[in-house]
């Protein structure tokens, strides 16, 4: 009979694993203080690998193009730290779609989404000043907002699993309110030049989506 071998396994170095998610890691961090800090199109490919301490071709290995970073770093600022998690399965939704009360819903809402926004809404802006004068990353940009549209549309329907809402608006309708009123654009705007803390603006943001949505 002959002896068979087993296939060889791959061989996985956790040390080497580890070296590649710290440097992951630190390329997202150097990419969003530039991004920030100085730009779209002043934070280069080239300025990022310096500040992050490696090569630009560990850079285009690891994440593809100065986009995809954009792209990581915007997931991950509106998934926090469970960012491997869609949204709807996180913590905070799941509280909401077990809420039975509309007016508590919006409350956890509020909460949420102005500790998203505190992180999400300066790359947002990072995206919007480019999208003028990049077609890439205009496309981009029209991207994250039909997400924010689709997870506030969630949203509105866990609003809905408890009853009407004001003048008999379905999930797509109260989503548009939503949508407008919880941007990245206003919340900078109350933060940056009306000096509104993040728990501020929540205690504004829920008020003024019970009036607006909740049946009165």
């Amino acid at each position: 009979m002959m002896d068979v071998k087993p296939p060889l396994r791959p061989y996985r170095s956790p040390k080497r694993a580890l070296q590649a998610a710290e440097t992951r890691e630190s390329v997202l961090s150097a990419a969003r203080e530039l991004f920030v800090s100085e730009g779209w199109t002043r934070a280069t490919i080239t300025r990022i690998a310096l500040k992050a301490g490696v090569s630009n071709e560990t850079i285009y290995a690891t994440f593809g193009s100065k986009n995809a970073l954009l792209e990581e770093l915007v997931t991950r600022a509106v998934r926090g730290k469970a960012a491997d998690v869609s949204l709807p399965e996180q913590e905070v939704p799941r509280r909401i779609a077990a809420e039975t009360s509309q007016s508590r819903q919006i409350d956890l809402f509020a909460q949420d989404i102005a500790s998203v926004l505190d992180r999400v809404a300066p790359l947002m802006e990072v995206a919007r000043s480019a999208a003028g004068t990049d077609e890439t990353i205009a496309r981009l940009y029209a991207g994250f907002h039909r997400g924010r549209r689709k997870n506030l549309e969630w949203f509105a329907s866990m609003l809905l699993n408890n009853g009407p809402i004001r003048d008999g608006m379905n999930a797509r309708m109260a989503g548009e309110i939503l949508w407008r009123i919880a941007s990245p654009d206003l919340f900078l705007l109350m933060r940056d030049q009306e000096g509104v803390t993040q728990a501020a603006y929540a205690e504004w943001l829920a008020q003024s989506v019970k009036l607006l949505i909740l049946a009165p």
